[in-house]
Formats: structure tokens, C-alpha cells, sequence
């Protein structure tokens, strides 16, 4: 019975560490979705060439980071054979592949969201956010932000387009006024006119202010330790000093 239940232990345990999950998981699951979202306008989508080149560029840039997070499981695994075969690796590889011919095996990505939402729990979330809280926060708001960037630039270009007096009429020109607002710039060359894109800049600003307010959290929390860590050296300090004095106190 002991032995039995020293294996269900063991089971337990190893199988809850291999379901363990990390910061840079997370994040690599993020990035899945925002690929396969992309994906939709891209190839389904009829946009001008200015256009369709920065979602390439962008794609080929995610193709070059799935591949790293390709080589990097592969490396990781105990068993690499039976990672690729039985633990999705050939689908990681087909769909990190930056070639237009192997476009279509992209989605295949799919696979990494699945996967990711298979091991995530509410335990894992919360271990994630509080064993390194700054670090986590800091690294999981900049990849929503540049998420944001993205996908509301797509946003206003659809409300802007084709409005009376509206200035954003590319995407790459939706993109570079995201990236300006996200980073509370904002040049004023490019603005939207219409209620929709209005609204979606209003977002932009205020998670602009967010990622302000998370850059700055790790030195407060570094501040933080730094004034705990000098009064437990005034506490010693001044109980040595009254052990000192209670000594040599006549009797």
C-alpha cells in the first residue's frame, strides 16, 4: 500500500511538473493568436500591396520567433523524438516556417494555443504573476500592448478608410499613429475623425498610461525591499546597542 502510494506521489507530481507552465509560455501562446488573427486579412483579405508588406514583415517576424521557441523545446525536451512525434513538434516546425510556400501550414499554430489552454490553470496563473511579479507583469503588458498596436491599427483603418477628411488611409500609417499614442507622443500627424476610431484611441491612451505606470512598478518594488532591508539594519542595530547597555548596566 505504501509503495502504491509513493508512485501515485511520484505520478503526481511529475506529471504536474510537466505541466508546469512559464512567463515565456504565456507569452508564446499570446503571440499564436495574434499570428492566426492576422492571418485572416492577410490571405482573405483584399489589401493594397503597402499593406499586405507590413503584415508580411510581421509574419516573418513571428515565423523567426516560433522557429526560436521550435529549437528551444527541442533542445529542452528529455526525449526529442518523442517531442516532435507525439508531442506536436513537427506541427511547431511546419507552422514556424518563413517561407511563403509553407504559408498555409500556419495554422497549425493553432496547435500552441491548444496545447498552452490544455496546461493552464488559475494555480499557474497566479504563481506566474506572484513568484516574479514585476518582471512578469512588466514583460505580459508589453506583449498585450504590442498586440494592441496591431489590431487596433486594423480597427480605425476599417472606421477611417473611407471617412470624409480622414487622414489614416494605409495601415502602415494606422500602425505608426498607434505606436505614437500607445507611447503617449503623439505627434498629431495622424488622428481619427470618426466616433469608432476615437473610441479606440481612447484605449490606446489609457493602456499607454498602464505600461507607464508598470515600468516604473519594478523600482518601486525594488524601493520597497531596499527600505524593509534598512530598517531590519536599524532594529539590529538598535537592539545591539540596548543588549550592550543592558550588560553593562551596574547591579
Amino acid at each position: 500500500m505504501k509503495m502504491a502510494a509513493n508512485s501515485t506521489t511520484e505520478k503526481t507530481a511529475s506529471t504536474s511538473a510537466a505541466r508546469k507552465i512559464t512567463t515565456y509560455d504565456l507569452v508564446i501562446g499570446i503571440l499564436a493568436i495574434f499570428s492566426l488573427i492576422i492571418l485572416i486579412p492577410l490571405y482573405f483579405g483584399k489589401l493594397p500591396s503597402s499593406d499586405a508588406a507590413v503584415l508580411i514583415t510581421l509574419e516573418d517576424v513571428l515565423c523567426i520567433v516560433f522557429l526560436f521557441d521550435f529549437f528551444r523545446s527541442l533542445r529542452l525536451a528529455p526525449k526529442k523524438w518523442s517531442y516532435f512525434l507525439k508531442g506536436g513538434g513537427w506541427l511547431d516546425l511546419l507552422g514556424s516556417v518563413p517561407i511563403s510556400a509553407f504559408a498555409i501550414f500556419r495554422v497549425a499554430r493553432l496547435f500552441r494555443v491548444v496545447r498552452l489552454l490544455r496546461k493552464l490553470t488559475g494555480d499557474q496563473l497566479r504563481h506566474i504573476f506572484t513568484r516574479r511579479l514585476a518582471q512578469s507583469t512588466l514583460l505580459f503588458t508589453l506583449v498585450v500592448a504590442l498586440l494592441l498596436v496591431f489590431t487596433i491599427s486594423w480597427g480605425v483603418l476599417l472606421a477611417e478608410q473611407h471617412a470624409p477628411h480622414a487622414n489614416i488611409l494605409t495601415y502602415h500609417q494606422a500602425v505608426w499613429w498607434a505606436f505614437v499614442t500607445i507611447t503617449t507622443v503623439g505627434y498629431g500627424d495622424y488622428y481619427p475623425v470618426t466616433p469608432v476610431g476615437q473610441f479606440l484611441a481612447v484605449i490606446l491612451m489609457f493602456f499607454g498610461l498602464v505600461i507607464i505606470g508598470v515600468r516604473l512598478f519594478p523600482f518601486r518594488e525594488g524601493e520597497v525591499r531596499e527600505e524593509r532591508e534598512k530598517m531590519r539594519k536599524t532594529k539590529m542595530t538598535m537592539m545591539t546597542i540596548l543588549a550592550a547597555g543592558m550588560l553593562s548596566w551596574p547591579l
